[in-house]
């Protein structure tokens, strides 16, 4: 099983940087969490495309996890791919496929026309999750969820990977979270947010919410303490964030392996 990272950014315009998704490859099966802005462009550089993939795992329901959401459906109907989309995520999940589909419905309708036979329709299927295992694949791929903490959304997921060989763990966005803690332990790869907020200078934030919605870098070092990940990977980072300063700040807590994660790395 391989991880490769299609987005380490924020809804913050960052030319090196695309919005949160990553792509997990284990054999033949390939697996998408979350869709940030320029999702579709990172997968085909990964060498990957949406036909590839039929689950996707959505966080939660803020716009950077899944504002590519309509282009990969679309571009998976065109690369040919008529098996249905299984979507995971919280409540909300099947009200966005179904408004998506209605949005895209037009265009779809006239790319009907232009075949010589008409193709079958887009077919989604929302899982709106709860706290466990979600699914396990023929090839043994195991798919669990576990709750967070990202004020003030209800259901922010985290998710889980195992494979026979391999666990991969995602955070999604949360402020430092023992349930995560409990679900992560000792995980081969954890990858966490690592949202450097002071850096965060929009007026219209009320700055004392940021504890309760993200894991500021010096945090974060000791939720790795406690989970101990073989590998933590820092993600969902700002734009005037230094990799060597984030590497300094989490390591004062955690002297394990620490990657900063930058767009298309691959572990």
């Amino acid at each position: 099983m391989h991880l490769t990272l299609l987005g380490t950014g924020l809804p913050f315009i960052n030319p090196k940087r695309r919005g949160p998704a990553y792509l997990v490859r284990a054999g033949e099966e390939h697996f998408m969490v979350d869709c940030g802005s320029g999702a579709m462009h990172r997968l085909y550089e990964a060498g990957a495309k949406p036909s590839d993939i039929n689950h996707m795992f959505i966080t939660h329901l803020h716009m950077d996890h899944y504002i590519d959401l309509g282009h990969f459906i679309m571009m998976r109907w065109i690369n040919r791919n008529d098996e249905p989309l299984h979507l995971y995520g919280p409540r909300g999940l099947q009200k966005m496929a179904d408004q998506l589909l209605e949005m895209h419905g037009p265009d779809l309708e006239l790319r009907q026309i232009t075949r010589a036979k008409r193709r079958p329709d887009i077919s989604i299927v929302a899982h709106e999750i709860s706290e466990g295992l979600m699914l396990e694949t023929p090839n043994g791929v195991k798919v669990s969820a576990f709750s967070v903490e990202h004020y003030p959304l209800e259901e922010p997921f985290g998710f889980r990977f195992d494979s026979k060989d391999k666990s991969i763990a995602f955070s999604g966005d949360t402020r430092p979270c023992e349930n995560l803690i409990r679900h992560c332990q000792e995980v081969d790869v954890l990858v966490h947010e690592a949202s450097e907020y002071t850096l965060w200078d929009s007026p219209d934030v009320d700055h004392t919410h940021q504890v309760k919605t993200h894991t500021h870098p010096e945090k974060l070092g000791f939720v790795a303490r406690d989970a101990k990940p073989k590998l933590l990977v820092a993600s969902h980072l700002m734009p005037r964030s230094e990799p060597w300063k984030l590497r300094e700040m989490i390591g004062q807590g955690f002297k394990g392996n620490i990657v900063i994660g930058e767009d298309l790395m691959t572990c």
